[in-house]
């Protein structure tokens, strides 16, 4: 297995993952968070990772943006902390296009 495939998933595998207990945490603006995520997902935007990461210690943390660029640097600023994260490879724009479940509106979960 590659680097890049240990430390990401396709939205697919990252929603196989939430059936079964990982969690999905989503790094995009608020605005963005309002316009639509993916269902099961709490909004952690980067700035305030650090007052959160304890929330995150010992669960498998999923992370999304928009296109994976984002969610990538955070997972890995994760890993550097010690938490088990993999980036959600494409970012909602492969969760949409693989027709998974979203959502919209402003709740925070």
């Amino acid at each position: 297995m590659s680097w890049f495939n240990r430390n990401s998933l396709s939205a697919t595998e990252a929603a196989a993952a939430l059936d079964n207990g990982a969690k999905l945490i989503d790094v995009r603006t608020a605005a963005e968070w309002k316009q639509g995520r993916a269902v099961g997902a709490t909004h952690m935007p980067p700035q305030k990772l650090d007052r959160q990461m304890a929330r995150l210690e010992g669960d498998t943390v999923l992370v999304i943006c928009r296109s994976g660029s984002r969610s990538g640097r955070t997972a890995a600023r994760l890993r550097r902390a010690g938490i088990d994260a993999k980036n959600v490879r494409g970012g909602l724009n492969s969760w949409q296009h693989h027709q998974l479940p979203t959502t919209r509106g402003g709740s925070r979960r």
